[in-house]
């Protein structure tokens, strides 16, 4: 709808829309807005409260370009006042932003409205919804939506968003809503059937969230198996409501060739009437949304929950620790332990493994699964892993005996971080270790996000020298399809399956799987979390070469360990 505040006087000869027109507004299949000469609503059918999430109620009364942001092509919007002014009448294609940050096309039919006497009384739209035409180009959309779901992007999410706040107005009953919505069983569908069917169940993720909402919303893949979706609402309860079927629709299986599989989400919301007193509210708006979905996952998942300001001092603590990570460093506070690695045979030391923990001046020793998750989150994952790498090179070189190994996990961060091989090779070079002696322990999920990156790099590392162990190994049966394809050396069996043995079935079966393709392939496989002596007795028997665990005590200094 062009920007018009006025239209001008037309002769008594010029056509004038019948009297019916106002009657038939409220069931027409498009959207039917009229404007007086100042451009404030007079008319606001049901299509166009579905079309742009604003109530006729709210609507009626208020300037239309208040409530509906227009975005022309170059030029359209000089040519739809000229045509107006001229013709009586304007039709084209344009891109409008509704009340909840969504962009639509639109196909845009605007008349000038006349009284008895010729004299101008506002104009008339008849807007419907239509699918970008073939004209638009393939690098715009893919510079706006996401390549496997077709959803809005990020960006476009960050933006529209933007838009959405800044129209909210004092005293309106309008509040926006943001769902920020994380798949619970995502990980375990990955891993144990592969990344096509984890990629067919986000496709399908997108389309359900698409179908439960309005047209009006925006729904958008924020990342990984992370959506979001903004909506305008009157009351907290419909943000809840929406919530609420979000949860259920995605809770029904999704059936995929021969597998059926139940992702399951949590839910995140907060709710606002005003735009966040804050430099950046975009991402403060976000983040209480992210706080909460969060805490929706520690309460249970499948579920939902609301920001408040409870959650907000929750998080402000988890960023305080993040905070405090960036001087710990510096100040000494981190230190290495270390777990030995030994033969199933006669239980000889082969190596060992580094394990990070954290002297916090107030909070005492913290263990990694306290503040390794705010790490990843906050991207220090990256300076803490370099810290690790260097230290236990240095903590290696001063041992005398050369045949032991020294393992060092690396996160997913480091693996794409695109400086992973660059700092290996200047801490071998430092510490003066046999690049054969280090071993990177990488998990099957590290490969997710950006297997390509994740392959070349160590492909890299394998060059330099050093050993790659795949840690974790056996929790994702697509790990028995595409192990062949990596250039890994060690095999480590989760600890989940070794705390099973002996009389698990199951547990058995995976051991001796990942044993049998191992030994196939010329590997070394280590089992995790072994604690006494039957389960080592039996691993021996299987012909498991290594193991690691509680039953040669608990980490430790390295004089310690080695002992």
């Amino acid at each position: 709808m062009p920007a018009i505040s006025s239209v001008p006087s037309r002769g008594t000869g010029s056509s004038r829309p019948s009297d019916v027109v106002g009657s038939l507004l409220p069931i027409l299949p498009d959207a039917v807005i009229s404007l007086d000469r100042l451009g404030a609503v007079t008319h606001w059918n049901e299509a166009a409260e579905r079309t742009y999430g604003i109530p006729a109620a709210e609507a009626v009364g208020r300037r239309f370009t208040d409530l509906v942001e227009t975005v022309y092509q170059e030029g359209d919007a000089a040519l739809a006042r000229r045509q107006v002014h001229v013709q009586g009448r304007w039709h084209g294609r344009v891109r409008q932003i509704s009340r909840s940050g969504a962009v639509v096309e639109i196909s845009s039919t605007v008349a000038a409205l006349y009284d008895q006497a010729g004299g101008s009384r506002g104009l008339v739209a008849v807007n419907r919804v239509v699918e970008p035409s073939s004209g638009d180009t393939d690098l715009t959309h893919r510079a706006t939506h996401d390549s496997l779901t077709g959803l809005p992007n990020r960006t476009v999410l960050m933006e529209g968003l933007d838009s959405a706040l800044h129209r909210l107005r004092p005293g309106s009953t309008t509040k926006l809503a943001v769902l920020f919505c994380d798949l619970d069983g995502f990980k375990d569908i990955n891993d144990g059937l592969g990344h096509a069917v984890g990629d067919q169940v986000l496709v399908t993720v997108a389309q359900r969230l698409r179908r439960r909402c309005r047209s009006a919303d925006v729904v958008a893949r924020f990342g990984g198996d992370e959506f979001v979706v903004v909506l305008a609402v009157d009351e907290v309860g419909d943000a809840v409501a929406m919530a609420t079927r979000v949860i259920e629709v995605l809770d029904t299986p999704i059936v995929i060739g021969d597998a059926e599989v139940s992702p399951g989400v949590s839910v995140g919301i907060t709710v606002v009437d005003a735009v966040p007193d804050t430099d950046d509210p975009v991402a403060a708006v976000l983040r209480d949304a992210d706080t909460a979905m969060y805490h929706a996952k520690g309460r249970g998942r499948g579920r939902y929950e609301l920001f408040d300001a409870g959650l907000r001092d929750d998080e402000e603590e988890r960023l305080e620790l993040a905070t405090a990570m960036r001087r710990a460093v510096g100040d000494g506070e981190l230190e290495l332990v270390y777990q030995s690695r030994r033969t199933c045979g006669d239980r000889r030391v082969t190596g060992v493994e580094a394990l990070l923990r954290w002297r916090h001046p107030e909070l005492g020793v913290l263990a990694p699964d306290v503040f390794l998750p705010i790490a990843e989150r906050t991207g220090r994952i990256v300076e803490l892993g370099d810290w690790v790498l260097r230290q236990a090179l240095a903590d290696l070189a001063d041992l005398p005996d050369e045949r032991l190994t020294l393992a060092v996990n690396i996160s997913a961060r480091q693996l794409v971080s695109g400086r992973l091989t660059r700092t290996v090779t200047r801490a071998l070079s430092e510490s003066g270790v046999d690049p054969a002696r280090l071993v990177l322990e990488v998990t099957e999920t590290a490969f997710s996000d950006d297997p390509a990156t994740a392959h070349r790099v160590l492909d890299e590392l394998k060059a330099v020298g050093v050993v790659i162990a795949l840690d974790d190994f056996g929790t994702g049966w697509s790990s028995l399809q595409y192990v062949r394809g990596l250039p890994v050396d060690v095999l480590k069996v989760d600890r989940t399956f070794v705390a099973d043995l002996p009389g698990e079935l199951t547990a058995s079966a995976v051991v001796a799987s990942v044993l049998g393709l191992g030994h196939g392939m010329g590997l070394t496989v280590v089992a995790e979390g072994v604690e006494d002596e039957p389960t080592l007795g039996l691993l021996r028997e299987m012909g498991c070469d290594e193991y690691q665990g509680f039953i040669d005590g608990e980490p430790g200094s390295l004089p310690d360990v080695l002992n």
